[in-house]
């Protein structure tokens, strides 16, 4: 077990021998009540190696459940995430094409910067839809360092990832989810930096 410390200041006359002193704190500090402290036990079980995990799965939105929450959008306002089980990275990566490159160096931006892509109904698609399958493509590790949320009040699917992958996934919702309108990219502090 082990004991609360305090350092105590001892004052003496001159004419008292050091011997002396020493006994009379020792006599002194008995008269002092000590305190144990108590045994240190943790919250979570120390043997568990296993992380902790919350205790339900988070919701999944189905093709069936779509239609009737179109039909019902205007009373619920309720916004969704989803994130890569594991990280994902590219083995090769090209290098920026000169958009993207200008854009990064006008407003100083870090490689590993958190930016947001924008997607909203004028992107040329059905918003529902594309969740679905962006979000297949997150589980399936197809997008690397990022987490999508659905801001359903606002029409909108908002794509975090880093700069370094930016101009990636940014083709990558152009070409392979064919989205024919704009997609914002925005910074933060900055605001929209670059349209798609």
């Amino acid at each position: 077990m082990a004991q609360e410390r305090e350092d105590v200041c001892v004052c003496f006359r001159p004419q008292l021998e050091v011997r002396e002193v020493v006994l009379l704190t020792h006599s002194v500090l008995q008269e002092f009540p000590r305190r144990i402290l108590p045994e240190f036990r943790p919250w979570f079980p120390s043997d568990s190696r296993r992380p902790l995990r919350p205790q339900n799965p988070p919701p999944r939105i189905s093709s069936s459940s779509i239609s009737s929450s179109i039909s019902s959008s205007s009373r619920f306002q309720r916004s969704w995430c989803v994130i890569a089980g594991r990280m994902a990275r590219l083995r090769n990566t090209h290098s920026f094409s000169r958009p993207f490159r200008k854009a990064i160096e006008r407003h100083g931006l870090d490689l590993h910067q958190r930016v947001k892509w924008v997607v909203c109904e004028r992107s040329g698609v059905c918003v529902e839809e594309l969740w679905l399958e962006l979000s297949r493509a997150i589980r399936r590790s197809r997008l690397p360092t990022c987490n999508a949320n659905f801001q359903r009040a606002l029409a909108q699917i908002w794509l975090f990832c880093d700069v370094f992958y930016c101009e990636y996934i940014g083709n990558f919702l152009k070409q392979e989810l064919r989205l024919s309108g704009p997609i914002t990219l925005t910074a933060h502090k900055h605001g929209e930096i670059l349209t798609l």
